[in-house]
């Protein structure tokens, strides 16, 4: 029966990580937060820190209102479910166009994701640290 349950939990992880894509590339921050707990803790490359839902929105609006996001992709490599944590890794792209200057670039990174499952069994990010492989950064 654990094994199961282990194996559904998984899944879960996975379409936690299509759900952020998804709504990363239709431009839904609050769909995107939701799927974060209260305090979760995001630390991006080139950036400090950001502690709380609060803090992540105020540093991910602009990016939300000023660029379009598109081809958002996460792919983990391994999650392991630990309990009501698991931790997951992988690889991670999307591009971002302007809105309002004819640029687009592309990024493609990877990342380690702390999760934490609610008590309605559903998976939720609660820590995540990233960094790019591509050339160009973005804070």
């Amino acid at each position: 029966m654990l094994e199961r349950v282990q194996v559904a939990d998984v899944a879960q992880t996975y379409e936690l990580g299509h759900e952020v894509a998804a709504a990363a590339n239709d431009g839904d921050l609050e769909r995107w937060l939701a799927l974060w707990i209260d305090d979760a803790i995001q630390m991006p490359p080139g950036a400090p820190r950001r502690v709380g839902k609060a803090e992540i929105r105020s540093a991910m609006q602009a990016r939300f209102d000023h660029f379009d996001i598109s081809g958002a992709i996460i792919q983990p490599e391994e999650v392991r479910i630990l309990g009501d944590r698991a931790y997951s890794h992988g690889s991670y792209e999307f591009e971002m166009a302007s809105k309002v200057a004819a640029e687009t670039k592309r990024y493609w990174g990877k990342f380690l994701a702390i999760l934490e499952k609610q008590a309605d069994g559903s998976w939720k990010i609660a820590l995540d640290c990233h960094n790019y492989d591509s050339p160009t950064t973005l804070h």
